[in-house]
């Protein structure tokens, strides 16, 4: 399979992961937001092989706005609510 199309199906499921479990936090376990996390790193990895220009901005763009909105963002949040 093209690993353009891996990047483009890993920003897609990930994202439909995320968005499902941020609507609804109790649809999900956290082995789900963990195969949420994992996507991203893979479809990022998988958009730095891929040789089309478009599948390759795409993914790799995508898969890095996921990673920022589930990962970076709520890590820095708790550096500045961390009190009760």
């Amino acid at each position: 399979m093209n690993p353009g199309a891996i990047s483009i199906s890993a920003f897609l499921i990930s994202l439909a992961i995320y968005a499902a479990w941020f609507f609804n936090e109790n649809l999900f376990s956290n082995s789900a937001m963990i195969v949420a996390v994992l996507l991203p790193l893979i479809g990022i990895v998988a958009a730095v092989f891929a040789k089309n220009g478009f599948l390759k901005a795409l993914g790799f763009t995508g898969n890095s706005f996921v990673l920022i909105l589930v990962v970076i963002i709520p890590f820095i949040s708790t550096l500045f609510w961390n009190t009760p």
